[in-house]
C-alpha cells in the first residue's frame, strides 16, 4: 500500500477518534480508507470499493432506512420517486411555488436531484406559458392572397 500523509484540523480528528473509541471504526486508518473509497465510489460511476470488508462497514456504520414522503426519520432527503411525482402534482395544479418550496427544503443546494426537480419544474412552467399565451392572429396579408391550387 502506497502511504500518503493528510493533515486534518484538530476537531475532525476528534471526531474520527470519537467514532473508533464507539467501536465504529477499528482504527482511524480504516475510517480514513473507508470514507475515501466511500466517497471515490459515490463520485466515479465505475469506482470499485478495495477497502477490505467495505460492504460490511459500510451496511453497519451507515444503514440504508426505508423512508416514505412525510416521515420522521434522520434521513435527509427523501426518495427520489416519490419527490418528482409529489413536485409533478405540484406543477399540474399551478403552484410552482409550493413546489420551489419542497425542493429548497428537501434537498441541499446544487444536490443533483434537487437540479433535476428544478428543470422539470422549469419545464412545466414553460408548458404553462405556452398553452396560457393567446395564439398569434393570422396575418391579414395571407388570408386575402387566393391560393394557387385554388384556380380552375
Amino acid at each position: 500500500m502506497v502511504k500518503s500523509t493528510v493533515r486534518f484540523p484538530e476537531s475532525v480528528v476528534g471526531e474520527i477518534e470519537s467514532l473508533v473509541e464507539d467501536g465504529r471504526f477499528e482504527s482511524k486508518s480504516e475510517f480514513y480508507r473507508f470514507s475515501t473509497d466511500y466517497v471515490l465510489n459515490q463520485v466515479l460511476d465505475d469506482y470499485d470499493p478495495e477497502t477490505i470488508d467495505y460492504r460490511e462497514i459500510k451496511a453497519e456504520v451507515m444503514p440504508a432506512e426505508e423512508q416514505t414522503l412525510g416521515s420522521d426519520t434522520d434521513r435527509e432527503e427523501p426518495p427520489f420517486l416519490e419527490s418528482v411525482s409529489f413536485v409533478r402534482k405540484l406543477a399540474l395544479r399551478g403552484k410552482f411555488n409550493d413546489a420551489e418550496d419542497f425542493i429548497d427544503h428537501q434537498y441541499a443546494a446544487g444536490d443533483r436531484h434537487a437540479i433535476l426537480l428544478e428543470e422539470m419544474l422549469r419545464l412545466y412552467r414553460a408548458d404553462r406559458r405556452r398553452r396560457a399565451a393567446p395564439a398569434p392572429a393570422p396575418d391579414p396579408e395571407e388570408r386575402e392572397r387566393p391560393d394557387p391550387m385554388d384556380r380552375p
